[in-house]
């Protein structure tokens, strides 16, 4: 909790805020005012899809990896290729080397973005495909970018999908449990609880603890390698499952990461990645949030946010609609929800902005993302409902290297369209990047939080001084 304001503080304040409304329509001066303001954390975000293009083709020229000549397609060293694939030391004169700089920016980001050629949600989600690879090979390189970033725009804190944890360790094969999963999902929890429970049981004796400590201690040697945490800044990692995967195989992508969490202390929580609209996602939905619930029950102390309601009317059919966020938090008990944009065609939208209030269960709202990918914008965001219903609201990315934006953009989106926002909601949100963020132990995050209110109060001061400045 924020310390009580003194009078002086209170007036500074209302001062800040008033300069706010007065240039709030000005888009140039709300990015000076947002530039300069202590953001806290962003805390949905993708770590492959937030490194930018430009990092990628660096990665690899200095690493002398390979790139198609006729299509920008890239890959890194260790892999012999045929013409046309050229080492980037070796391309020849005559080819424009910035023309396939520019070819695959457009690839891996939306810059340039032609719908005519393709649609957006479809381009948004092929971009991972042509570079997380080269996320994963060049990780410390794409973590000093993101820290450099965050901390030059006043970002103290970073919550990253790093993807999934993989090992070779796999289930005993003609068990029958997957066809008993797809079964019993819509109707018998009891029995998907008895299959996860013996799934479980036979990782664990497979070698999961084991692979899970050898992970750990690679990620730990990386980050720190990396020189990533320091007295200005902290990023912490959220590993993952893809819901499109055969049922066992997300299950046992989840418990991977939910021991890693449970052993770990850079890697504070689990989540979903992949579209929510695909075949599999769909029809495996409530399974996916029964296997949240069962391993909640055996890993109490792991937080988890989930992708739910990443959806617009024409996606899907209307009926798919109505559930998501629902599941997301009644079923799986998720502690935030990523998106929630379709959350006004719940049928129970009412009973579950109330639970999310009551149970300060925060939404994670991603402007330019559901705008590029679900074309959801302006009045038909429902940041506003979940404001006026009192649900915790947090401010983030996505992928802001796919999208080609910083976290102060959003904050500037969030202004200039939302105006009924006034400033002292815009920095209970900032708050609530950190107070509702997966720091732990709960002291670290009490002195996060505490960094955060003197900086703002910084940053009022001095926007308080310019101002007198310039009414001079």
């Amino acid at each position: 909790m924020a310390l009580t304001p003194t009078p002086e503080e209170k007036d500074t304040s209302r001062r800040v805020s008033d300069y706010f409304e007065q240039i709030r329509h000005d888009p140039l001066l709300l990015t000076v005012f947002f530039s300069a303001m202590p953001k806290g954390g962003d805390l949905h975000h993708h770590f492959s899809g937030s490194v930018y293009g430009e990092t990628y083709w660096q990665i690899l020229s200095d690493s002398n990896g390979w790139i198609n000549t006729a299509t920008a397609e890239v890959d890194t060293p260790g892999t012999e290729h045929l013409a046309p694939w050229k080492r980037f030391g070796e391309l020849p004169r005559n080819v424009r080397f910035d023309s396939l700089k520019q070819a695959f920016l457009r690839m891996v980001s939306v810059k340039d973005y032609e719908e005519s050629l393709r649609p957006s949600d479809e381009h948004f989600f092929a971009t991972f495909a042509k570079m997380s690879f080269v996320a994963s090979f060049g990780m410390a390189h794409g973590l000093r970018e993101l820290k450099e970033r965050a901390v030059s725009e006043h970002v103290q804190y970073i919550e990253t999908q790093v993807g999934q944890l993989d090992t070779a360790i796999r289930l005993p094969e003609n068990t029958g449990w997957e066809k008993i999963l797809t079964a019993a999902s819509l109707k018998d929890s009891l029995a998907v609880f008895e299959i996860l429970d013996k799934a479980r049981a036979a990782l664990l004796e497979r070698g999961v603890s084991g692979a899970v400590d050898n992970f750990l201690h690679r990620l730990e040697r990386l980050h720190y390698q990396a020189n990533v945490d320091d007295s200005t800044f902290m990023l912490r990692y959220q590993l993952a499952a893809s819901r499109s995967d055969a049922p066992l195989d997300v299950y046992r992508r989840l418990l991977l990461a939910f021991e890693a969490v449970d052993r770990g202390s850079l890697v504070v929580g689990v989540n979903l990645l992949k579209p929510e609209d695909g075949e599999v996602s769909m029809r495996d939905y409530r399974l996916h949030m029964l296997m949240f619930a069962q391993l909640s029950r055996l890993y109490p102390g792991v937080p988890y946010s989930l992708h739910a309601g990443e959806l617009a009317m024409g996606m899907v059919r209307p009926e798919q609609l109505r559930t998501h966020i629902t599941d997301a938090v009644m079923t799986a008990g998720a502690r935030r929800i990523g998106h929630g944009v379709s959350v006004a065609y719940e049928t129970a939208c009412n009973a579950l902005l109330d639970t999310m209030a009551r149970r300060k269960i925060p939404v994670e709202i991603n402007l330019s993302s559901n705008e590029f990918i679900l074309k959801i914008k302006d009045e038909q965001h429902p940041v506003l409902l979940y404001h006026a219903r009192q649900v915790p609201v947090v401010i983030s990315t996505d992928d802001a290297g796919v999208l080609r934006t910083d976290l102060t953009r959003q904050y500037v989106l969030l202004a200039a369209r939302y105006p009924s926002l006034r400033y002292a909601d815009i920095k209970q949100m900032i708050r609530n990047s950190i107070q509702y963020s997966f720091i732990r132990p709960a002291a670290v995050k009490k002195q996060q939080l505490q960094r955060l209110d003197a900086a703002l109060a910084r940053f009022e001061e001095q926007v308080l001084r310019t101002h007198r400045l310039i009414k001079k």
